[in-house]
């Protein structure tokens, strides 16, 4: 058994193997194969005779023996030598004709031979070539805006209908060309307009070329001229012109030979478009290289490219998924001789595990690749797999190709992210353009501190720990689903490879996710159902994925989806067309009874029916459902809480989510709700506050109903706020006793930095009076954040006073609504670090202070803010983001209210009350006896001495906050589902190894927080009557000391090996987990006092406590930060209460599958751990979580010699 490595931590950068030192010039690179190779084969037209170009050629250039076959006569074989001497011969006549060095030569040809000699001629003449889509001619605008911005001065094209319509919409883009081309066809009659000159008529070889001079050779050579200009995809602009040179385009053809590779033998099935970088340097390259060229007909044909494979043993196929699957349906695929294929070379698009299965049993080929490229550079990564089952494995897109760049960068800040991370892809290498034509886009390029230049794709992407590459999609496609990032690339894979359904996916509003995807489909099919699309793309990608609406393009009134000039769907006007047709549903008036339940205003009817709630769910997610439908099988939770909105929305009913979870079909959903319905306007619930005036004696629990105590609290509280402005009359809405936890560790013992929680954010879109208003309403919601912090009547425990939601504590909370001005978000997180704004406070301490912000940069605002963790845990905090994030949404009235929290007075009296009951009593006992052993455990502490904060005042003290650490779970989902364990226990195990290894005993003693959200000291029947408490506004948060025996030893007498396996622990923890989750409130002062062993035992408990802390976060993250719709988070600075704290959470993937990340971030005490030490051991314990959560590591065994290696 092989422990994780220390390694540093790696950042999402590699480089490719270097490429030659000189690169040649694409001159003398396509030239070379002619004088090495003459009269080997280069290329073969199969859909254009052998005469087709009127030339003569010297017996010396025609095919050796070797490579001629008796097809030479039927369609056109050409050697090395014959390119090269037809490209000559057309580079003379152009010359001829007036074509000068520089002038750039636009074609609009399908693939065949005009195209290659033309692209040969222009690089000898040094002419730039401009490829583009024949079809674009369909759009007249975006045809001459790439006429114009590319400056071409020769046009080539196919047949004389292309020029016809040119002449007619395009008369002032081409009319002062200096020269007009038109192809012939196989019969040789001219097709051509006035004006314009037939493609053979340029092969006349009377035309002797000029004599350059050896100035001009010396200086050719020299210069990097522009050689190509191909356009970019434009999905959501105009195309740009990407200035390939004549390095960038040899780097491009070296590389990827590399990299696949191709050599003097290899042949390549040309079938992609030659007006697209992929197919252009597959096209050349093979020639390039020595080897050949098939081209099996001008556009794609499935049984041509077949064809093509039999008869002149193709090694190679570049294709795009959708060619190979149109392939593999041909009816006689099996019956053709695919034996030559070597590589099929896949790239552009989502690849599924099906296409490499596809790409094995039909086509018969071993090998597949998956490669990222872009117009601005290829290759960029190239992944190589087996099409042999189960020796594929993922398909990502590999590693850095050679001469290539790449880094992971995070969208915001442009900093190279951590290994695992997802962000923007950056690329670079000679084989990269430098720029735009007219310097378009520049803001995409730059160049990094040693000065080497780079491409900001556009491409989100994910660099693994070996440095291979995955691709996600299109940042500007990307869905936002709840937080969560959906490429509808996936989506559409899906829907090709598993129903064999062509689609386009987009993203739509929605209210409660933020978007959802919809799919728009060619046509529909009749024997495909909703629900069978739904199904199905929940076993491949998960319930996030499935699209929430099913259109055809006759739905939306299209013929065909909008499209760029090369032919690819322009998804920003498709968005925009499938969001007015949505727009126009949801505001039409409902037809029938049974629509009433979608869209229309709240239903007086006190049953809802069965048909009521199909419609809903129909409505919802564009799903067919039947009465014994489980929501299980198209829900998740995401969707369950719109559902819930849905509810509350249409019929007036609210019901919790777990209700309608343990009602898992339609019919059971109906009954349960039909039930609840006959009471439409339910009464508040008990626990509301509705009273008026200051609290008596009786709302007090701290007085137990003692006078005299409750003047005690009304003095002392009196006396502490009337110089900040509060009455007891005017001000004070409740009182409330602390708990053990947060008096004794986040109390007010050191002051208000003590646990000082600060944090900065900015708005996306409101500006500060907005901020304002919103974050006063939630502070409204959440009493905890309008409180000060006192010592209680009897010493302690502390107690909280609660102030109303006036204008008066508004100003006091937000420093008198003062604003400040800064520049960007980077100064207000200065702000937040340096110390001016939140100094230490006296008594009475204020649990929340805010400090407003206007924000130049981008017209927003933002606020920093300290909080006092007595008055919050982490589940609170989060209710209070998140409500906060909703009140600031665009179009959100300051007067709307949102859902009320359950109220934090009742459990925090209840803690009070019965912290000394006979419930309390047996859970203090209980967590004595689980401490039995705690006085012989002083070896197994780590760190060995307590932190700074009983003894240094909390201004003096230093945190440490270390880089955080994510860890890829792929096996996540099934430890959950088969096992039952949560993400927290694999992080509890490896903690616990990690303190057993480096302290040299077998047991780990830490402590461990708990979210403790249940009532306090109830039976469980009693639990089930009251409220979720997950719903509670304010902290219940508690900390158990955790003795862990590690089943090994690292005694080096030791040599004995236990039959314990990693899963066995994992399940060990888990169990115990359980059973101590009862007694998570046993009183912590009272759990203390009872410890066995007296004060040495106390000092080890209290030791233990304060340490080494694990807690695990409730928070919702993308790429390790929070996220939100309406707000931004930037950071947040926090004062250590212990010597170190391992925060740890976890980031879902798809539906909780094999991407889900567990992330951990470790906060230090400075004074008792060094900086170095805790990122070290950090690092140590996310390794290990990523070896326990391994599969492949669940059957083995524990032992000291193997855990020591």
């Amino acid at each position: 058994m092989t422990l994780p490595t220390n390694a540093d931590v790696l950042l999402s950068e590699s480089h490719g193997p270097p490429l030659p030192s000189h690169i040649p010039s694409l001159r003398h690179l396509l030239s070379r194969p002619a004088s090495q190779r003459p009269t080997s084969l280069a290329l073969v037209c199969m859909h254009q005779p052998a005469t087709h170009i009127p030339i003569t050629f010297p017996p010396s250039t025609l095919l050796s023996p070797t490579f001629s076959t008796p097809n030479d006569t039927k369609y056109l074989r050409w050697s090395h030598s014959q390119l090269h001497y037809a490209a000559g011969l057309l580079a003379r006549n152009l010359r001829a004709r007036g074509v000068e060095r520089g002038m750039p030569i636009a074609v609009l040809l399908g693939n065949g031979v005009e195209w290659m000699v033309a692209f040969f001629a222009a690089v000898r003449l040094k002419c730039a070539f401009v490829p583009l889509n024949p079809k674009c001619v369909g759009n007249a605008n975006e045809a001459a805006y790439m006429l114009k911005l590319s400056g071409a001065k020769v046009l080539i094209v196919g047949d004389d209908g292309v020029a016809l319509r040119l002449e007619e919409s395009l008369a002032d883009s081409i009319g002062g060309m200096v020269l007009r081309v038109v192809a012939e066809d196989s019969s040789g009659e001219r097709r051509k307009p006035d004006g314009w000159v037939g493609f053979g008529e340029l092969f006349d070889e009377s035309v002797t070329e000029e004599e350059q001079g050896e100035e001009d050779e010396k200086r050719e050579a020299e210069e990097d001229e522009v050689a190509m200009m191909p356009f970019t995809s434009g999905t959501t602009s105009l195309p740009k012109a990407a200035l390939h040179t004549s390095t960038s385009l040899s780097a491009s053809i070296l590389s990827l030979a590399s990299a696949i590779p191709f050599t003097s033998s290899s042949k390549n099935c040309c079938h992609m478009p030659l007006f697209h970088i992929g197919g252009i340097i597959f096209g050349v390259g093979f020639i390039a290289a020595g080897g050949a060229t098939i081209i099996p007909s001008a556009s794609f044909s499935a049984s041509a490219s077949l064809r093509a494979v039999e008869e002149e043993g193709c090694t190679d196929l570049p294709s795009v998924p959708s060619i190979v699957s149109l392939m593999a349906a041909e009816e006689k695929v099996g019956e053709v001789d695919l034996s030559s294929l070597k590589v099929v070379e896949l790239g552009a698009t989502t690849i599924l595990e099906e296409h490499r299965v596809l790409v094995g049993k039909a086509l018969r080929c071993a090998v597949v690749t998956n490669g990222y490229a872009a117009t601005e550079g290829v290759p960029i990564s190239l992944g190589r797999f087996s099409t042999r089952s189960g020796e594929g494995g993922k398909i990502h897109t590999g590693t850095v190709c050679p001469g290539a760049r790449v880094r992971i960068c995070d969208v915001e800040s442009g900093k190279v992210v951590q290994r695992g991370v997802a962000g923007e892809i950056h690329f670079g290498g000679e084989m990269c353009i430098k720029g735009y034509v007219g310097g378009t886009s520049a803001e995409s390029f730059y160049k990094d501190e040693v000065g080497e230049g780079w491409f900001k794709s556009g491409d989100q992407g994910v660099m693994r720990e070996d440095g291979t590459l995955e691709v996600v999609g299109r940042y500007k496609d990307l869905i936002i689903r709840g937080g969560e990032n959906i490429a509808p690339a996936a989506i559409e894979a899906g829907m090709d490879v598993k129903l064999g359904i062509s689609a386009q996916v987009v993203g739509v509003k929605s209210e409660e996710a933020g978007e959802v995807p919809v799919a728009v489909l060619t046509k529909t099919d009749p024997n495909v159902s909703l629900a069978d699309i739904r199904k199905t793309l929940i076993a491949e990608l998960g319930t996030a994925f499935v699209p929430e609406n099913i259109y055809s393009l006759e739905d939306l009134g299209l013929k065909d989806y909008p499209r760029t000039s090369s032919g690819k769907v322009r998804k920003i006007d498709l968005k925009k067309i499938v969001q007015k047709y949505e727009d126009s549903i949801n505001t039409q008036p409902s037809s029938t009874p049974n629509d009433s339940a979608v869209g229309s205003p709240i239903r007086t009817s006190p049953h809802i029916t069965e048909t009521d709630l199909i419609a809903l769910w129909r409505k919802l997610l564009g799903v067919q459902v039947s009465r014994d439908s489980s929501i299980h099988d198209f829900a998740d939770s995401l969707t369950i809480m719109r559902f819930r909105n849905r509810i509350k929305q249409d019929f007036g009913l609210d019901i919790t989510s777990e209700a309608l979870l343990s009602a898992d079909t339609i019919a059971s959903q109906a009954a349960l709700l039909s039930s609840l319905s006959t009471s439409l306007s339910p009464p508040s619930p008990i626990w509301q506050p509705t009273r008026s005036g200051p609290p008596t004696v009786d709302d007090i629990s701290l007085t137990l109903g003692s006078p005299s105590v409750y003047d005690q609290i009304r003095q002392s509280v009196s006396t502490a706020l009337s110089p900040l402005g509060f009455t007891w009359q005017d001000d004070v809405e409740s009182i409330l006793p602390s708990w053990d936890l947060g008096y004794e560790v986040f109390g007010s013992v050191a002051g208000t930095a003590k646990v000082n929680h600060r944090m900065a954010v900015t708005t996306k879109f409101a500006d500060t009076d907005q901020l304002y208003s919103a974050l006063c309403k939630a502070v409204e919601m959440h009493a905890m954040q309008r409180s000060f912090e006192l010592v209680g009547p009897k010493g302690e425990p502390t107690m909280r006073v609660v102030v109303r939601a006036n204008e008066k504590w508004f100003r006091y909370f937000s420093s008198g609504m003062e604003v400040l001005e800064v520049e960007n978000p980077e100064e207000l997180v200065r702000l937040l670090n340096d110390g001016t704004h939140f100094a230490e406070v006296e008594s009475p301490f204020p649990s929340f202070l805010v400090r407003l912000a206007r924000v130049k940069s981008t017209g927003t605002a933002g606020l920093i803010w300290a909080l006092q963790h007595s008055a919050f845990d982490g589940l609170s905090l989060s209710t209070f983001l998140d409500d906060l994030d909703a009140l600031l949404q665009p179009g959100h009235l300051p007067s709307s209210s949102l859902p009320p929290h359950i109220p934090y007075k009742p459990w925090a009296d209840m803690y009070y009350l019965h912290r000394t009951s006979l419930a309390a009593t047996r859970s203090v006992q209980r967590q004595v006896v689980r401490l039995s052993t705690l006085p012989t455990l002083r070896s197994s502490l780590l760190p060995p001495t307590p932190p700074t904060t009983t003894s240094t005042p909390a201004t003096h003290r230093r945190t440490y906050i270390a880089p955080k650490f994510s860890t890829l779970l792929p096996h996540l989902s099934s430890l959950r589902k088969e096992h039952g364990i949560p993400p927290f226990i694999l992080v509890k195990a490896a903690l616990s190894i990690f303190l057993a290894r480096k302290t040299g005993t077998s047991t780990a003693v830490f402590s461990q927080n708990e979210n403790g959200r249940s009532w306090p000291f109830v039976e469980e029947w009693q639990q089930a009557l009251l409220p979720n408490c997950m719903d509670l506004a304010g902290p219940t948060l508690e900390r158990t000391v955790q003795i862990i025996p590690v089943p090994f030893s690292y005694s080096s007498s030791s040599s004995s090996t236990t039959t314990t396996t990693v899963l066995d622990f994992l399940l060990s923890l888990k169990r115990k987990q359980d059973e101590e989750a009862p007694d998570v409130h046993a009183p912590w002062n009272l759990v203390r006092q009872a410890l066995r062993g007296g004060e040495e035992a106390r000092g080890i408990f209290d030791t233990a406590a304060m340490s080494t802390c694990l807690n695990f976060l409730p928070v919702r993250t993308l790429n390790g930060e929070m996220v939100f719709e309406n707000l931004q988070y930037h950071e947040t600075r926090a004062n250590c209460e212990t010597a170190w704290l391992v925060n740890c959470w976890v980031e879902e993937g798809r539906d909780g599958g094999d991407q889900a990340r567990l992330w951990t971030q470790s906060l230090a005490d400075e004074g008792v751990v060094g900086r170095e030490e805790v990122g070290e051991w950090s690092r140590q314990v996310a390794g290990l979580v990523a070896w326990l959560g391994e599969r492949g590591n669940w059957g083995r065994g524990f032992g000291g010699g193997e855990e020591r290696a």
